[in-house]
């Protein structure tokens, strides 16, 4: 079994209330209604950071350019060659 780490949140009543009554209807502890929705956020939150920076790389075509360095490795190839 995974150790788990407690911790001690606050809810509003109303939030708690519907949390409850969604987690009861599943046959689910509000613990792992939670811990479940707190990793889905999560995976939105990273993919939302990976989106954003692939987003900034294709902006800037020319500042994301790697054709500098096939001439640089062109350059010394010929110069071996």
């Amino acid at each position: 079994m995974n150790k788990q780490v407690a911790i001690t949140m606050r809810f509003d009543p109303n939030l708690y209330e519907r949390i409850k009554t969604i987690s009861r209807g599943k046959g689910r502890s509000i613990t792992a209604f939670v811990q479940e929705a707190v990793a889905r956020k999560i995976t939105e939150e990273e993919a939302d950071v990976l989106f954003d920076a692939f987003t900034l790389v294709g902006k800037e075509s020319r500042d994301a350019s790697v054709e500098y360095a096939c001439d640089a490795q062109r350059e010394v190839i010929l110069k071996d060659g």
